[in-house]
C-alpha cells in the first residue's frame, strides 16, 4: 500500500473529480439532498437521489489550453468545500481529470496530479505484531473529502462533464488514446469501483516490505489497485461513495 490515494474516486465521483480519485495511505505504522421527481438508486441499503440531466445544449467551449478559467466557476459552483477550492487553484484541470479517467479505467491509482488534498495524517493501524488491523483514524482522515464528493449533486456533476466533454476527449487523445472515447473510460472506471467488494470493519494487514501494508487477506490483496484503495476509506465511506457514484453514473445515462 503506496503513501498515494485513488483520485480515482474523487476524479471518478466528481466527474472525475471524485473518486476521484486517490486515497493516500501512509507506508507507516450525504447522502445527496433529495432532488424533486428524482428516482433513487439503492446501495447497501442507502438511496440516492437520481435526477436525469437531459440532453445538454453545446457550448462553444475555449482551446484545452485555456480551459482552466472555464471550468474553475462551473465546478467551484457545485460545492464550497475548501478541498474542492485547493483542487481548483492548480493548473491543467481537464487534463488532470483525463489523466484520472484513463488511470482508473485500468484499475489504477492516478495520484500524480492530486497531491494537493492528499491527507494530513498519517496511516495507522491497531494491535501489535506483523499482523495488525487499519484503525478507524485512518479511514476519518477520509471524511472531509468524502464530505466534499457528497455535497456536490450527481446530475449537476453529469451536467458539467457533459458540457466539457469535447475538451476531455481532446486531452484523453493527446495521452496515447487516439481511437477510444473518454465516456467508455469513465463508465469503465466507474464499474470497476461499483464492483468492489463490501468488506465490514476492522480490516486486518500485514507488512509486506515493500510497500509499508498489505490486505492480510489474499482476496481482498488481488484486487486492483483503485479497489483496494477504495477500501482503505473505511466501509462508512465507501458506502457513500459507492451511493454517489451509482447516482452520476445514472445521470450520465
Amino acid at each position: 500500500m503506496d503513501d498515494k490515494k485513488p483520485i480515482a474516486i474523487i476524479a471518478v465521483a466528481m466527474v472525475v473529480f471524485l473518486t476521484g480519485g486517490a486515497w493516500w495511505m501512509s507506508r507507516s505504522t450525504r447522502k445527496p439532498p433529495a432532488a424533486a421527481n428524482a428516482s433513487p438508486v439503492a446501495v447497501n441499503g442507502t438511496e440516492a437521489p437520481i435526477d436525469k440531466p437531459g440532453e445538454v445544449e453545446p457550448v462553444n467551449l475555449p482551446p484545452l489550453d485555456r480551459m482552466d478559467g472555464f471550468l474553475r466557476p462551473l465546478l467551484s459552483a457545485l460545492s464550497s468545500r475548501p478541498e474542492l477550492a485547493k483542487w481548483l487553484a492548480t493548473d491543467d484541470l481537464v487534463g488532470q481529470l483525463a489523466f484520472a479517467i484513463d488511470q482508473a479505467s485500468a484499475g489504477g491509482s492516478p495520484a500524480r496530479d492530486f497531491k494537493v488534498i492528499k491527507p494530513a495524517s498519517p496511516f495507522v493501524t491497531g494491535g501489535r505484531g506483523v499482523r495488525r488491523t487499519i484503525d478507524p483514524a485512518s479511514y476519518r482522515r477520509y471524511d472531509s473529502l468524502v464530505q466534499t464528493v457528497t455535497s456536490i449533486d450527481a446530475s449537476s456533476a453529469a451536467k458539467i462533464y457533459k458540457t466539457i466533454r469535447p475538451r476531455l476527449n481532446e486531452a484523453y487523445h493527446r495521452m496515447g488514446n487516439p481511437t477510444s472515447d473518454v465516456d467508455n473510460a469513465l463508465r469503465k472506471a466507474i464499474d470497476i469501483l461499483l464492483d468492489t467488494p463490501v468488506v465490514k470493519d476492522p480490516i486486518a494487514v500485514v507488512e509486506d516490505g515493500k510497500a509499508g501494508w498489505a490486505y492480510a487477506d489474499d482476496e481482498l490483496e488481488g484486487l486492483l489497485p483503485t479497489q483496494k484503495q477504495l477500501l482503505r476509506m473505511g466501509s462508512t465511506n465507501v458506502d457513500r461513495l459507492l451511493v454517489w457514484l451509482r447516482a452520476f453514473k445514472a445521470a450520465l445515462d
